[in-house]
């Protein structure tokens, strides 16, 4: 896994596949982590040739939590 920062944030995020392809990003909903979209299934649609991303939301998984009054 990899993490992508930027202002102080910290997102979690796995990619499948060929940087330069087409690209597909799997968004999880609220309070879900990047691991509701299964390896097998990035394989799946990076075999059909095309890069997959999918991330852990801020304040969700191994992405930073923030420290407001929302946070974890």
């Amino acid at each position: 896994m990899t993490r992508a920062r930027s202002n102080g944030i910290e997102i979690e995020y796995d990619s499948f596949g060929d940087d330069h392809r087409e690209a597909i990003v799997l968004i999880s909903g609220l309070g879900v982590q990047m691991t509701r979209w299964p390896v097998d299934f990035c394989e799946l649609l990076a075999g059909r040739g095309y890069r997959v991303v999918r991330f852990d939301n801020r304040d969700v998984g191994l992405s930073t939590s923030s420290a407001g009054p929302w946070g974890v």
